[in-house]
């Protein structure tokens, strides 16, 4: 598990709060975890020289 901590805009703070209300979250945590799940993450490695990493 990992803790994240973040400091939202005014602006950011309403759009999760209006995800939180429309989706039936119970706090602004819990809509924060199902809208991550949005997002799609590549991880590559950088400054490897001549080496394949994926082999």
């Amino acid at each position: 598990m990992t803790k994240i901590q973040i400091d939202l805009s005014e602006e950011e703070d309403k759009i999760v709060e209006i995800y939180k209300l429309v989706n039936s979250h119970k706090t602004k945590q819990e809509a924060i975890k199902k809208m991550v799940k949005y997002f799609k993450a590549e991880i590559k490695p950088t400054n490897l020289k001549d080496k394949e990493y994926f082999k």
